[in-house]
């Protein structure tokens, strides 16, 4: 199946994070804690004796759970009971106090959400220190993402749109699902027309992964249907997408990690 540039679902799904949040902290689903758990333990080296981390869109706000760190400033579009602050990743605004102070800042699966990830790339170099660090996941847009966006009819995709125009959205931002999951794949695949772009950046890490342990998950937002494993099982399933990611990029990864430290 040859996909085209662009694809936007016919209605746009709306979901529960109350849900998704308990179907997390009841661990009854051990694929999904997996997942999670394999989507974050590697930011902890990057996040130790850090005193100021935020992470935007947090979503169900597995991180700081997952992470173990009281450091972390959980915030969201929407505000939840377990959200520290609503903060818009279109217009972050943390106040001059926070100018080159902000240790890290998490974003995970919610850039591809961003109507204007270059702006909002650059607001973050405002409040990040030197050295500062951006850790991020985001969906890949690889041939499997398309074939299951398109069967599922869940969100859409652009690879025609500019992700480097700072004056242009890249999608109309009237709902918080909106999104555009091109994203990683257009701002990261070409790591020299990225650090072009935005010189105050280093990339320390660019790496693709996940494919059975994503669609053997259950979902992290929306429920879906899973044949339950124990650790061991997924363990090799999750080498099994390691081999198959890295002989076949772009064909079965699922998922891009990005660490980006701030150096001017």
């Amino acid at each position: 199946m040859i996909f085209p540039d662009e694809f936007t679902p016919k209605k746009l799904k709306n979901f529960n994070i109350y849900k998704s949040r308990k179907r997390f902290l009841n661990k009854k689903n051990n694929n999904l804690i997996f997942l999670l758990k394999k989507r974050f333990i590697w930011m902890k080296k990057y996040i130790k004796n850090k005193k100021i981390i935020y992470e935007l869109g947090s979503g169900n706000g597995a991180s700081k759970e997952i992470l173990n760190n009281t450091n972390i400033i959980l915030t969201d579009i929407q505000k939840y009971s377990w959200i520290n602050k609503k903060i818009d990743m279109r217009k972050v605004n943390l106040g001059n106090k926070l100018k080159n102070k902000v240790d890290v800042f998490i974003i995970n699966h919610a850039l591809h959400h961003c109507s204007n990830p270059h702006k909002l790339l650059n607001k973050l170099s405002f409040y990040l220190k030197k050295n500062g660090l951006i850790l991020i996941n985001d969906p890949e847009l690889s041939f499997f993402f398309k074939l299951f966006l398109y069967l599922l009819n869940h969100e859409g995709w652009s690879s025609k749109l500019n992700v480097f125009d700072s004056k242009k959205d890249i999608f109309k931002s009237d709902n918080p699902w909106k999104g555009n999951n091109a994203v990683a794949k257009l701002l990261f695949k070409n790591e020299f027309n990225f650090l072009l772009h935005f010189p105050q950046y280093k990339i320390l890490k660019n790496e693709l992964s996940e494919f059975f342990i994503f669609l053997n998950s259950g979902g992290v937002v929306a429920e879906c249907f899973h044949i339950p494993m124990n650790n061991f099982i997924l363990s090799l399933f999750n080498q099994l997408d390691r081999f198959l990611v890295f002989l076949f990029p772009s064909i079965f990864a699922l998922n891009r990690s990005v660490v980006l430290k701030k150096i001017k």
